[in-house]
C-alpha cells in the first residue's frame, strides 16, 4: 500500500484494478512507491520513475501556463521517445487529453488530424516544428523538467477533478469517407487494460518493449503496462528497425515482454525466430496470424510464451486474448477470451444473442469500450448502441468483426462484415483509398481490393480507369502512388496499382470487386530464377518480397508498393542470399536496384555498424555477466 498526499491509499500490487483510477494516479502511486527504479530506457537513455514524475511535471505545468484545462486536446507530435511518455503523462495529469501524432504521417494528413481533433496546442518533439502547424500553438518538448514532488502535488490537486470516464486520448484511424475518425477513449479503459488481468505477467519485473508507432494503439498498451505496473519501457527509437536493430535493443536493454504485428512477428520467424530468445512473453497481434509461422516459433523457442492479441481501438487496444499453449494442436488460432471486465456478445444481424458456435457481429461492453467518436455523432450512435440481455444491459461497440464463441467462452475470428482490413496490423478502410484515389485529376475511376497472401498478411491493389485526356506514355502508376504517399497514411498506400479501361460489373451494375479479386488470385505466380549477378538477387528479392514482376528498374522500392514491414523482410531476405550482413540504412539511402547493387559491390569496410554494434552487445553481456558473479 502506498499513501498519496490527500490521504487516500492506492494499492500498489498490479494484480488490483480500481475501477475509479485514473492515469496519472497510477503512474502517482508507482513513482512514490519505487522512484529509483528505471521506469524508460532509450538509447542508453535510462530514467527513473522520480525523473519521468518531474519531466511530466514539466510539462504540465509549461501546458498550464499557455492556458490548457481539463478537457483540452493537446496533440504530441514526436517520434517513440522519452519526452514522448513525459508528454503523455504530463497532459493527462491536468486533465487534459493527448492526441498522438507519427510525424512521418503525410503532411495533409496531419493538418486533418490537427484540425479535426481541435487541438488547443502542440507538443513537438526536436525538429518537428514545420508547416503542418499552421496556427496552431507549439511548446517544445525541450522543457526544463520539474520535480517528483510537483506532479504528486498536481495529482492530489486535481485527483476529484479527473474520473476514471474523462477522456485520456485521442487516435485517428481511417475513415470509409477518407476523413479519418477520432476515437476517444477514457482513462479507465487504459487502466483496465494493464490492472487487474490474467491474460499475461505484466508485473515490475518485466521490460516492455516500445516499438509500436506513434498513433497506433499498440503503443497504448506498451508504455502502461510498463509505468503503471512499476516496469520498464525499453524504447526502440528507429523509425524501421532491421532485425539486426531489434535483436540489439532487446539484448541490450533485457527485454522480457514486447507487442510484434503479426506482419512483424512472421518475418521474424521465418528469418530470425533466435533475436526473440531472450524474451518471456510476446504477443503477435493486429492480424490473423499465419499457422505455419507460429508453430516455427514454437519449435524455435519452446519456452517463449506466446499471445495472440486482438482487439479494436474502439474497446482500448485488447479485447480477447489467447495464450498459444498446449491446448493449440493447430489451424486457425483464435482470438481467444474477453478481457477482465470486459463482455462479450456474438449478436445476429437484429444485434440478438445467438448460440454457441453460431457466426455473428462480435460486440462488447465493459470498462474498456471508449467514449465515441470526437465530433462524429451519427457515426457514435450507428457503432455504440445499448444492448440489453439476460444478464447484462448496457453500452457496447459493434465491432463489425465476424466471429464464433464455443461453450468455453474461446472466440474465433471469422473475418469482417465489411470493407476494413488490417495492413502491418493498422486499420485501413479500403472506401479511404478509393476515395484518395478518385481525387487525382488523373483518374476517372478506381476500385481498391486486399488480396490475403499465403501467409496471412493482406497487401491492398488499386485498379483504375485513367482520365481521357491521358495519352498512353504518362507513367499513371508511379504519378498517382508517389501523389498519393502526400495524402493518406503509408499503410493505406496499394501495393499495386493497376490500369484498366473499365471494370466488370455485377448483376446489379456495381462494380464487381470479387471479380478483380478472383482475377488477382488466379494470376500465375513469378518463378524464382537463379541470379547470375548481384543485380539479379536483388531484383528476385524484392519480386519475391512484394509478390510482382518488376519491369522498371528505376522505380524504388516504394515506388513499386514497398512498405516499411516489407523493406525489413527484404533486408532480412537479401542477407540470407548474399551471406552477409549489411546496415538496412542502405536500402534507404539507394532504395532503386542499380543504386543499391553498386552500394553494395562496393568494397567492404572495416567499419561496419553492424558488426561494430554486436560487438559492443558482446561486450555489454560479458560485463553484465562479469557484475552478476
Amino acid at each position: 500500500m502506498n499513501a498519496l498526499l490527500d490521504g487516500s491509499v492506492v494499492e500498489i500490487s498490479h494484480c488490483v484494478f480500481d475501477l475509479d483510477a485514473t492515469i496519472p494516479s497510477l503512474f502517482c502511486a508507482q513513482a512514490q512507491h519505487c522512484p529509483d527504479k528505471i521506469a524508460v530506457v532509450q538509447d542508453g537513455r535510462r530514467i527513473s520513475y522520480a525523473d519521468l514524475a518531474g519531466q511530466a511535471a514539466g510539462v504540465a505545468n509549461a501546458l498550464l501556463a499557455s492556458g490548457i484545462r481539463k478537457g483540452d486536446r493537446v496533440a504530441i507530435l514526436a517520434h517513440r521517445s522519452v519526452d514522448a511518455v513525459a508528454a503523455q503523462l504530463g497532459v493527462t495529469a491536468i486533465g487534459a487529453a493527448f492526441v498522438p501524432l507519427d510525424p512521418d504521417a503525410p503532411q495533409q494528413h496531419l493538418r486533418q488530424v490537427i484540425a479535426e481533433a481541435q487541438a488547443k496546442t502542440i507538443l513537438a518533439g526536436p525538429g518537428q516544428v514545420t508547416a503542418v502547424m499552421d496556427q496552431t500553438p507549439v511548446i517544445s518538448l525541450d522543457i526544463a523538467p520539474a520535480t517528483q514532488a510537483d506532479f504528486e502535488a498536481l495529482v492530489s490537486t486535481n485527483a476529484a477533478a479527473i474520473t476514471a470516464a474523462d477522456l485520456a486520448y485521442v487516435i485517428y484511424t481511417s475513415g470509409s469517407t477518407g476523413r479519418p475518425k477520432g476515437v476517444m477513449v477514457a482513462h479507465r479503459g487504459v487502466c483496465r487494460l494493464v490492472r487487474g488481468q490474467s491474460y499475461a505477467d505484466l508485473g515490475p519485473d518485466q521490460v516492455m518493449l516500445n516499438m509500436a508507432a506513434v498513433g497506433f494503439d499498440a503503443s497504448i498498451g506498451e508504455i502502461y503496462s510498463a509505468v503503471l505496473n512499476g516496469g520498464t519501457l525499453a524504447i526502440l527509437p528507429d523509425p524501421a528497425p532491421s532485425l539486426d536493430r531489434i535483436e540489439e535493443v532487446i539484448a541490450e536493454n533485457q527485454v522480457t515482454i514486447a507487442y510484434i504485428t503479426a506482419g512483424l512477428f512472421h518475418i521474424i520467424a521465418e528469418h530470425r525466430p533466435q533475436i526473440l530468445a531472450p524474451l518471456r512473453q510476446v504477443f503477435p497481434c493486429g492480424d490473423v496470424l499465419s499457422e505455419t509461422h507460429v508453430k516455427r516459433m514454437r519449435a524455435a523457442l519452446p519456452h517463449l510464451r506466446m499471445i495472440n492479441g486482438y482487439g479494436p481501438t474502439e474497446n482500448t487496444v485488447f479485447t480477447c486474448c489467447y495464450p498459444i499453449d498446449e491446448n493449440w494442436t493447430g489451424g486457425p488460432v483464435p482470438i481467444g477470451r474477453g478481457l477482465n471486465h470486459d463482455h462479450l456478445f456474438v449478436l445476429d444481424e437484429g444485434l440478438e444473442p445467438l448460440p454457441a458456435g453460431e457466426i455473428g457481429q462480435l460486440a462488447v461492453g465493459g470498462a474498456g469500450v471508449g467514449i465515441g467518436y470526437l465530433g462524429r455523432p451519427d457515426l457514435t450512435d450507428a457503432s455504440f448502441v445499448t444492448l440489453q440481455t439476460d444478464d447484462f444491459q448496457g453500452r457496447v461497440y459493434l465491432t463489425g468483426d465476424l466471429v464464433a464463441m464455443d461453450g468455453d467462452g474461446i472466440v474465433r475470428f471469422h473475418g469482417r462484415s465489411d470493407r476494413q482490413v488490417k495492413i502491418n496490423g493498422q486499420r485501413v478502410e479500403l472506401d479511404t483509398v478509393e476515395y484518395a484515389l478518385r481525387q487525382d485529376g488523373d483518374i476517372q475511376d478506381a476500385a481498391v481490393v486486399a488480396l490475403r497472401r499465403p501467409d496471412q498478411s493482406q497487401q491492398i491493389v488499386a485498379f483504375v480507369k485513367p482520365a481521357p485526356y491521358l495519352d498512353g506514355n504518362t507513367d499513371l502508376a508511379t504519378d498517382v502512388l508517389s501523389r498519393l504517399r502526400t495524402a493518406i497514411p503509408a499503410a493505406a498506400v496499394p501495393s499495386q496499382l493497376m490500369i484498366r479501361d473499365s471494370f466488370p460489373l455485377s448483376a446489379s451494375g456495381k462494380v464487381d470487386r470479387k471479380a478483380l479479386l478472383a482475377a488477382l488470385e488466379t494470376r500465375q505466380t513469378i518463378k524464382p530464377v537463379q541470379p547470375a549477378s548481384l543485380g539479379g538477387v536483388i531484383r528476385q528479392v524484392w519480386q519475391d518480397i512484394l509478390s510482382c514482376e518488376i519491369t522498371d528498374e528505376n522505380r524504388t522500392f516504394f515506388e513499386l508498393g514497398g512498405t516499411s514491414l516489407q523493406l525489413i523482410a527484404a533486408h532480412a531476405l537479401l542477407q540470407e542470399r548474399l551471406g552477409r550482413t549489411f546496415d538496412i540504412a542502405l536500402m534507404f539511402e539507394a532504395p532503386r536496384i542499380r543504386a543499391l547493387e553498386q552500394r553494395l559491390d562496393a568494397p567492404q569496410t572495416s567499419d561496419d555498424p553492424i558488426a561494430a554494434r554486436r560487438a559492443a552487445m558482446a561486450r555489454s553481456r560479458k560485463r553484465s555477466r562479469a557484475r552478476a558473479s
